[in-house]
């Protein structure tokens, strides 16, 4: 596992799997929180890139902690998410990202994040996520 980065702290997961392949760190206020992730050999391919599966998980892991951050810890879950692979991200890179709110509904939350290593846009996402219990 990671250590922390400097600059960040852990990000406190709940989920299972997101226990399993993280940790993830943050840093920022609630609502503009950025978040980081440095590859290790469990994330990547034997070519030595995180693997494209990791990249979405890591969206949803980040993108998701926004949704809850703009939803005041709303039960949600993740309806689509597309995602464009721009550069290859390799074993050690740290991955940066803050998530962006980009419409909320009463039912739907909309969300985009770019993933950076070092200042380039290596990944980019964006997810519908449902609000549980709204119509």
């Amino acid at each position: 596992m990671s250590a922390p980065l400097p600059g960040y702290v852990p990000t406190d997961l709940i989920d299972p799997f997101e226990i399993h392949v993280g940790p993830i760190f943050e840093t920022g206020a609630r609502g503009a929180r950025r978040f980081a992730f440095k590859v290790d050999e469990r994330h990547a391919n034997r070519s030595g890139f995180l693997h494209g599966g990791m990249l979405a998980t890591l969206a949803d892991m980040t993108l998701g902690q926004a949704v809850w951050d703009a939803t005041d810890h709303a039960p949600s879950v993740t309806l689509g998410m597309q995602m464009q692979f721009l550069k290859a991200v390799r074993l050690r890179d740290i991955v940066e990202v803050t998530p962006q709110l980009l419409r909320r509904t009463r039912a739907l939350v909309f969300m985009r994040g770019e993933f950076t290593v070092g200042g380039e846009i290596a990944f980019a996402a964006t997810s519908t996520w449902k609000l549980l219990g709204q119509n």
